[in-house]
């Protein structure tokens, strides 16, 4: 290693820098041309004495860290291809390593959490935008109401997670408590039917997680909470017992700027989040937590507990985080970014009701209160004094959810159709044994902002691999076109599944659009 840094992470393709700690001018003149596309270097105000390039974004590591947390989103975001390299001068002073630590657990949490996302979207943005305008008509006409925000008014509401210590802490929701609200995420659904426990609400967010991979039986209960990514299967079992939330989705988006106002909270990360999210929202006295581990058991790669039928699934991570342990110093997890999320989150929520964290094992959630599974008389106790038992009738008669009125539909139907009759006259013409062909007609079609904007994450997918400097193979843009044209079958379908007024209907069966 350079005696300049005391750490150096180095990523192949890497075009910037982050650089933590005072500098000499020539290393960092040196890094300057080394990176291209941009430094951002993070020191004390006094140690920027130099005339800064213009490459250079300077962040005062005396500011919080909040505001870090904006400036280094940012920076990512200038290379897709690869992320920063990150370098921890050797001339921190030993009383001021602590604080640049905070900043470098930032800075490894974010480029960890952002490079997942840019390679889940390159590798599944054709089937996340498959399940998006599969999920199209239920998510125009079934989104989270705000009238279900009080249904847990002096309530204890149950937060249903599937890691490990969930063989260990699920019985308790059989001991003599009041009847919770309970809150199960889509690995936890088998647990609980072999308990002959029915959760009121079950939370799925992942596009390639299918129900038959989370339970074998014919189990439905309560009412699926989805987002738009999630597998169709969730939506076709349930039926009309569903509900649906917005994301960090481009199509929603772009459904938001055409009037199709986004739930009042969203999919997050992750089912676990989500579930806590959904819990949080329905504002209840307090909130349980069982099964959620956020960190493996054993060497790390016990991810699920027997109970959920899934405890075969073994995570093999190349890296694995030391996070801090309930019952422990640390415990590892190769997700990193789901901990710190869900950490931060807790903290937040804590701050206005209890939360509880009922586990043996795991990793530590600030702001929630631990108790491990053979303490529990205190809290049985206290939960019969003070908390309402639910009314399962309460589900039975939710308020209506958000839908899209019969005026404003036909108004963004039409939208959509437009965009795919004008897609269906372009597509026609393509030669697909000409690599030339293909190109241009997808560069032409994504430079359409609307239509960009609404294929989203397949567009997102796409337009990496056919910008300027790129040589994609003919057979690479024969899947993109194949893939393209199935889409736009897809989104065609779920217009008519929106369910439209007749005189749109028949409009759409005999007319062009475009």
């Amino acid at each position: 290693m350079n005696n300049h840094w005391l750490s150096e992470s180095c990523a192949e393709g890497a075009k910037s820098a982050i650089l933590l700690g005072p500098l000499e001018p020539d290393i960092l003149k040196n890094e300057i041309e080394k990176n291209p596309v941009g430094v951002l270097w993070i020191a004390s105000k006094f140690d920027n004495n130099l005339n800064l390039d213009q490459k250079i974004t300077f962040f005062d590591k005396s500011l919080p860290l909040e505001l870090f947390r904006k400036t280094l989103e940012d920076f990512i975001i200038l290379n897709y291809d690869a992320p920063p390299n990150v370098k921890v001068s050797s001339l921190i002073a030993n009383n001021s390593i602590k604080s640049y630590n905070e900043f470098l657990d930032l800075i490894i949490a974010e480029i960890d959490s952002t490079m997942r996302a840019r390679r889940t979207r390159s590798e599944t943005g054709f089937l996340r935008q498959k399940q998006i305008f599969s999920n199209l008509a239920g998510y125009l006409n079934n989104r989270l109401p705000q009238e279900w925000n009080d249904l847990g008014k002096g309530k204890l509401a149950v937060v249903v997670g599937a890691g490990p210590s969930l063989d260990v802490t699920l019985p308790f929701l059989n001991d003599k408590i009041p009847r919770p609200i309970i809150i199960a995420t889509d690995s936890s659904l088998s647990a609980l039917h072999k308990l002959n426990i029915d959760p009121d609400f079950v939370v799925s967010i992942d596009p390639e997680k299918s129900f038959s991979s989370c339970c074998i039986s014919e189990y439905f209960p309560g009412t699926v909470i989805l987002s738009s990514q999630s597998h169709s299967s969730w939506s076709e079992n349930w039926k009309e017992n569903i509900c649906f939330l917005s994301g960090r989705v481009i199509t929603e988006d772009w459904f938001g700027e055409k009037g199709i106002s986004k739930t009042n909270i969203s999919a997050i990360n992750n089912a676990g989040l989500t579930a806590l999210s959904v819990a949080n929202f329905l504002d209840p006295a307090a909130i349980l937590m069982i099964g959620m581990d956020l960190a493996s058991t054993g060497h790390g790669q016990q991810r699920y507990a027997e109970v959920t039928g899934r405890d075969h699934i073994i995570i093999n991570a190349a890296h694995y985080h030391e996070i801090p342990g309930n019952f422990s110093e640390s415990v590892p997890t190769p997700f990193l970014s789901d901990w710190q999320e869900t950490s931060e989150f807790c903290k937040k929520i804590s701050k206005s009701k209890l939360l509880i964290n009922l586990n043996d094992r795991g990793g530590k959630l600030d702001g929630s209160t631990l108790i491990h599974p053979n303490e529990t008389e205190e809290l049985k106790e206290a939960l019969n004094q003070n908390i309402s038992p639910f009314s399962t009738h309460q589900t039975s008669k939710l308020p209506p959810k958000k839908c899209l009125k019969e005026m404003g539909l036909n108004q963004l139907l039409t939208i959509l159709t437009e965009l795919c009759d004008q897609c269906w006259s372009k597509l026609q013409i393509v030669d697909l044994e000409d690599k030339t062909s293909i190109r241009n007609f997808l560069i032409d079609t994504f430079s359409n902002k609307d239509f960009a904007s609404l294929f989203g994450d397949f567009a997102f997918s796409i337009l990496p691999k056919i910008s300027q400097g790129k040589k994609p193979s003919l057979e690479d843009l024969q899947i993109a076109f194949e893939q393209l044209r199935n889409l736009l079958w897809i989104l065609e379908d779920a217009i008519l599944e929106s369910k439209p007024s007749k005189e749109f209907i028949q409009r759409f069966l005999t007319e062009r659009f475009d």
